[in-house]
């Protein structure tokens, strides 16, 4: 980054006013702030019984019965940085499934997407959390499923999505033709 401010005093405190002010329109602070539960990072409740995040520690897995999970879906790769290796035994143990869809961040696919598709229609009326490792895939698929599957509203639906992120290219472009492929049109700014 390049600074042209003659001020030293600016110029020593843009890094610290910057970082605040980036954290706090954030919408991890906003998250954080009513993770009372210690919820993962970027954690949205899509709907009763939806909800997509970041990467849960293992406290928090080992939790996940008791919080009225049914199911855990990871959509990152099992070699993922942060991700858990012992996650699936962790759910497991708790009598939960477990499916993991490594969808490749930089090549998602509509197959990836059908995949998913079928394991969420195969556990309807339970409570699932979609996660991948800060909820990037995971809010998209949710949006992507809640939008075709669940006849949501794509704006609606683009609304809890963008609290997350704005999908970059790839991931624009793959939202857009999943939802052509449905016959809808994504409604994501």
């Amino acid at each position: 980054m390049l600074l042209r401010r003659r001020d030293e005093k600016f110029a020593m405190n843009f890094p610290a006013v910057l970082l605040t002010v980036l954290v706090l329109l954030s919408p991890m602070h906003s998250q954080a702030q009513r993770n009372a539960q210690n919820d993962p990072a970027n954690f949205v409740q899509w709907r009763d019984g939806l909800a997509s995040s970041g990467q849960p520690d293992g406290s928090w897995l080992a939790l996940a019965k008791e919080r009225k999970y049914a199911m855990i879906v990871n959509l990152a790769p099992l070699q993922s940085d942060g991700s858990i290796g012992t996650e699936a035994a962790i759910v497991g143990k708790q009598g939960l499934v477990y499916v993991n869809i490594p969808v490749d961040f930089d090549k998602p696919t509509l197959r990836d997407f059908e995949f998913f598709s079928v394991v969420m229609k195969g556990v309807a009326g339970k409570n699932v959390l979609v996660h991948c490792q800060v909820n990037l895939r995971g809010s998209s698929f949710v949006y992507l499923y809640r939008a075709i599957h669940e006849g949501v509203a794509a704006r609606d639906a683009a609304a809890k999505l963008a609290a997350v992120w704005v999908p970059n290219p790839v991931w624009r472009k793959f939202i857009e033709e999943t939802m052509a492929h449905y016959g809808k049109k994504a409604e994501i700014d």
